[in-house]
């Protein structure tokens, strides 16, 4: 499975953390004062958030990836294209959130060579 963030091609074995977590149905209810319930429920379309991870086990970025997604994060208003296997959203990146985007060394060094692999955790958000 590819996943592909604004043209950066990411570790294929990061995790979609939150992928079964988030309801895409909002739902409220008002008690009438006559006593009955009303409930009002729609289909949300936009904003499921998207937390993809890279941990010490699986999903490491080089250091070139997370260079570039960083570059990504750092731009502020901009909407990416995702692409994880076959499903494909438009998304921007969660900075209500902070960090948006993180990235800490495997093996913590001053000057770590471009070889070394990061962990990693991206919060994105469909638009």
């Amino acid at each position: 499975m590819a996943i592909v963030l604004g043209g950066v091609t990411l570790s294929p074995h990061m995790v979609w953390q939150d992928e079964f977590t988030y309801s895409v149905v909002a739902q409220s209810s008002l008690r009438t004062l006559g006593g009955d319930v009303k409930v009002y429920s729609q289909q949300l379309q936009k904003g499921v958030p998207i937390t993809l991870v890279a941990t010490e086990d699986t999903g490491w970025l080089t250091k070139d990836q997370v260079r570039d997604t960083a570059a990504l994060a750092d731009a502020a208003g901009n909407t990416y294209s995702l692409t994880l296997g076959v499903q494909s959203f438009t998304v921007v990146f969660r900075h209500h959130e902070p960090p948006a985007f993180e990235a800490s060394a495997l093996i913590p060094r001053v000057d770590a060579p471009d070889t070394d692999y990061y962990t990693a955790t991206i919060k994105l958000m469909t638009v």
